[in-house]
């Protein structure tokens, strides 16, 4: 049973590594320019890879190709744990534009199963189609319930069941506040301005459009200031905007996307 569960490893991961690549090939990333590996060309290559990989799974026992499946999902799996790790909100990018939530525990375990796997099933004397050719009802079970468990740590379900049904305009999304506190605060933006804030708890939230924006009062350089922080409410990778608004009412923005309105104090 042992040995059977191993066999099964290879067609599982070569799968996994073809719908990697055809996602990241396929499915756009909205914001590829903000970080290196979500650049198209990076995006390009690790794509060609997963392809070469997960075809050579199923064609050739050669270790080397073996290798190099251990050497990938190990690698992964340190560059997710790193963007875990410092909480930043960049997407790992798995899975193309799919992969646009930020890095975190359920991305980290799944790849370091997947490198378990790997690992497992290096010194497999088989091909991943022959080990298809001969599966039976308890291999599809178990190729079935590896599925189910791979799809449970993945993000990037709830998001192609989003984009598969009619799209809604981000303006009438009913977005919790909840969910936009928590995107705020796992942004480079909030860390950014973390430690200038006098209190925990914002003084005004408003709503224009795709856009809400959260104000914290603040004291920068031993000024009283504002910090306001556009935060999107849909799903795409825009990144969270601040700006800051000195007591007086001048303001300073990070960019000119930022706030359209600014609250000064009396």
């Amino acid at each position: 049973m042992t040995e059977a569960v191993r066999e099964l490893q290879i067609p599982f991961l070569a799968s996994v590594l073809l719908l990697a690549c055809t996602a990241k090939l396929t499915v756009r990333d909205p914001d590829p320019g903000a970080v290196p590996h979500r650049r198209r060309p990076f995006v390009y290559g690790v794509a060609v890879a997963e392809g070469t990989i997960g075809v050579a799974l199923l064609v050739t026992p050669m270790g080397l190709v073996r290798l190099a499946c251990v050497v990938f999902f190990g690698t992964a799996t340190w560059i997710i744990g790193d963007l875990a790790r410092r909480g930043t909100d960049e997407g790992c990018g798995c899975f193309g534009g799919l992969s646009s939530a930020p890095a975190g525990r359920r991305g980290l375990v799944r790849a370091a199963l997947l490198t378990v796997a790997a690992v497992a099933s290096a010194g497999v004397p088989e091909t991943g189609a022959a080990v298809l050719s001969r599966a039976g009802a308890g291999a599809v079970l178990i190729l079935a319930a590896e599925t189910a468990l791979l799809l449970t740590l993945s993000p990037e379900l709830a998001l192609a069941v989003e984009r598969s049904r009619k799209a809604t305009p981000c303006e009438v999304l009913d977005v919790p506040l909840e969910q936009t506190h928590a995107r705020l605060r796992a942004s480079d933006a909030w860390r950014e301005y973390e430690d200038d804030l006098t209190s925990a708890r914002p003084t005004e939230t408003w709503r224009e459009l795709c856009v809400r924006y959260v104000v914290y009062p603040a004291r920068i350089d031993g000024r009283a200031a504002e910090v306001v922080f556009a935060v999107p409410v849909d799903g795409r990778r825009q990144h969270v905007r601040a700006g800051i608004v000195w007591a007086g009412g001048h303001e300073e923005q990070d960019d000119d996307s930022g706030p359209r309105r600014i609250h000064t104090p009396a």
